[in-house]
């Protein structure tokens, strides 16, 4: 039958000239982990992933989680560090299925992988992938070519449908600064 919601998000802030270093979760400096802003990010989203069915506009509590896997050529641990909270949470109050084995550019199997699974599926990864992980869907609705580089803070949900998938955008409006504008 297949995941009756799809949610794509980009991993949170990286280390730049705004965001500043990243760290990772002791603390330490490590440039392929998040920027502090972006640590302060996955807190808010395990927060939002993790309310009852009734807040947020229900229905994105996920029961599996994908995060892009640290591996050859990508040492990048944001996927993974951005929902590491959400996934502690769910962990704790119920059963999550939570997959890092997928690399970054591994888009074809790993939308296999989510096709196959039920509930509300979560997928975390690289912004300039993300769209086109949406062409392996069955019906696969359109959405923006590209996903900006300053974008952290919108949220696609995907609903299943008698043709495919219908297609709206979430502002996550967790911290200062978010914009209430959808990706164009």
């Amino acid at each position: 039958m297949g995941p009756h919601r799809i949610l794509l998000i980009r991993h949170a802030e990286k280390p730049s000239a705004v965001f500043g270093s990243g760290v990772d979760a002791d603390g330490h400096t490590d440039e392929a982990s998040l920027a502090v802003r972006g640590w302060q990010r996955a807190g808010a989203l395990a927060q939002r992933f993790s309310a009852p069915e009734d807040e947020h506009e229900g229905r994105l509590r996920p029961s599996t989680v994908y995060a892009a896997g640290a591996g050859k050529g990508n040492g990048s641990k944001r996927s993974m560090q951005t929902v590491a909270p959400l996934v502690a949470v769910l962990r704790a109050c119920a059963q999550v299925r939570y997959e890092t084995t997928y690399g970054k550019d591994d888009g074809a199997a790993l939308m296999a992988d989510v096709l196959m699974q039920t509930g509300v599926v979560l997928i975390a990864w690289e912004h300039k992938v993300l769209p086109s992980l949406v062409a392996h869907l069955p019906g696969a609705p359109n959405v923006p070519c590209a996903w900006p580089d300053d974008r952290f803070d919108v949220i696609w949900v995907f609903d299943r449908t008698a043709p495919g998938w219908s297609f709206v955008q979430q502002p996550q409006l967790l911290l200062a600064g978010d914009s209430a504008s959808t990706i164009v």
